[in-house]
């Protein structure tokens, strides 16, 4: 995964021939159930690695909320915003961003609170995955959602060639409009991934896990007089700091995505960063 090169012309030629700008939020995201591909259970791992087409590859976990508060988001990324992401890290010179959407739900309530996409550079495939998602419009009005999901795929079940090559963490981002459920059951790891033995987890713990090799934030989206109030934001701030970002206008969330890449992504120095993740793990074996 990851081949081909995003261009602006290829997205407007894309965005032409689908009628996009003519089509509902159901005409778009025609998935009624989760698709057989993005079932998390089937990823052991999703790859996002270097080729020769894309020799430095920066990898970006965007995870958007499905419930049915927020599947304007997805929609508004598909219509016009791809650009405002892929488009803009391109113009900043990060050449290689390979980005995987997930769909994020609540896991008490929703059959689908976790579906994972693959790692892609191009318009063409940014959109087949991300179309591909199941819009479940679920939740379950207990202000809480399943985003710790994500800090736990992001963690586990990912390998990434920007931390295990040059040592450059990754970026996740969540996406949404509540707080974030405290734990993850030790049920729900071993429904909702791979995984068939499991301990249940802290949400503090798996961020910290996730930020071994990625950069994660949340991006809280105050779209409405409900989601500005503080009890939709729970304690973000106090799990994650300056990286719990709140967003007044959701038409700007792909373009903050590409600034906040823009700013932390620290430039790889072949000449003073030569040991690798895989490396430093070697000459911890040895002694």
């Amino acid at each position: 995964m990851g081949g081909g090169r995003f261009s602006n012309d290829a997205y407007k030629r894309l965005r032409k021939t689908k009628d996009y700008s003519n089509k509902s939020r159901e005409e778009i995201f025609t998935s009624r159930q989760i698709d057989p591909e993005m079932d998390p259970v089937k990823a052991v791992v999703r790859e996002s690695r270097d080729s020769e087409e894309h020799p430095e590859t920066v990898s970006i976990i965007v995870a958007l909320d499905v419930t049915g508060s927020m599947g304007f988001v997805p929609e508004h990324i598909v219509k016009e915003a791809l650009p405002d992401l892929i488009g803009s890290l391109m113009e900043a010179g990060i050449e290689d961003p390979q980005v995987l959407f997930l769909g994020i739900g609540d896991f008490i309530y929703d059959s689908a609170p976790l579906q994972v996409g693959q790692f892609e550079s191009s318009a063409e495939l940014l959109d087949r995955w991300l179309t591909r998602v199941y819009l479940e419009s679920g939740g379950g009005g207990n202000n809480q959602e399943g985003y710790n999901l994500a800090h736990l795929f992001a963690a586990r079940h990912t390998v990434i060639d920007c931390w295990e090559k040059r040592q450059q963490k990754g970026f996740l981002f969540t996406i949404g409009d509540e707080p974030v459920f405290p734990t993850i059951p030790a049920e729900i790891i071993k429904r909702y991934t791979c995984a068939d033995e499991a301990e249940t987890i802290t949400t503090e713990a798996i961020i910290k896990e996730a930020q071994e090799k990625y950069n994660v934030f949340h991006l809280h989206l105050e779209h409405n007089d409900y989601a500005k109030q503080d009890r939709r934001k729970g304690n973000w701030k106090a799990l994650l700091g300056d990286h719990f970002i709140e967003i007044p206008d959701f038409k700007t969330v792909a373009k903050r995505i590409a600034d906040v890449v823009i700013q932390n992504h620290k430039p790889y120095n072949a000449t003073t960063n030569t040991n690798t993740a895989s490396d430093n793990t070697e000459v911890e074996n040895m002694l």
